[in-house]
């Protein structure tokens, strides 16, 4: 009985070895192993079937369409340098960076999603640009723009509207024309900033 009984315990013992010793983790399949643990040997590659005239049809029939999508996505970056040139061109005293500044203005005002701005769309834009002309001077300066009088105005009539906004002095630009310029010059100058330094001047 003893003798069971001291079994018993040291089997226990063994069963709650300390430390625990935990199964190690296996980065193998399994299937690549025998039933004895021997690696199993890697089969050879299949031969690949000749190509037939239909995969060398398809192959080069992705390779041209990969070829014309390059070319319109070059064609298209052209088309908008030289949009991007000629609206320059339109307006002298402008870069790039104004035009671009206002087209992303006219696009956030645009509030019908119509590719124009009313009255009141523009007055936003003028506001959010720093403007104090008076609501007269505003509202004759849109409605000499708006030929067609529907109360609308496309972004081609309004750049036209906030470039001769004010009259020139000596060919130099003034008022709103200027202002666009001094905005468009403050985000570029922002912009280069870093996170951290954003924070230190309270842009956040």
């Amino acid at each position: 009985m003893g003798h069971h009984v001291s079994a018993l315990i040291s089997g226990l013992g063994r069963f709650f070895e300390y430390p625990v010793k935990r199964k190690p983790i296996c980065f193998y399949r399994q299937e690549d192993f025998t039933a004895t643990g021997e690696p199993q040997k890697k089969v050879t590659d299949h031969v690949k079937p000749p190509t037939t005239d239909y995969d060398k049809l398809v192959e080069l029939f992705y390779k041209r369409l990969a070829e014309q999508r390059q070319y319109n996505q070059e064609m298209k970056e052209q088309d908008r340098r030289w949009s991007m040139q000629r609206v320059v061109e339109r307006f002298p005293g402008w870069n790039e960076v104004t035009i671009a500044n206002l087209h992303s203005l006219f696009l956030l005002f645009d509030n019908q999603s119509n590719g124009m701005l009313g009255f009141d769309d523009f007055c936003a834009v003028l506001e959010s640009l720093g403007d104090e002309s008076s609501m007269d001077i505003r509202k004759d300066k849109f409605n000499a723009t708006d030929t067609d009088n529907d109360g609308w105005i496309t972004y081609d009539e309004f750049l036209s509207l906030v470039y001769n906004f004010s009259p020139q002095e000596d060919e130099q630009l003034t008022g709103l024309a200027q202002l666009c310029n001094d905005v468009a010059d403050n985000i570029q100058f922002v912009s280069n900033f870093t996170v951290g330094e954003q924070l230190e001047y309270g842009l956040f």
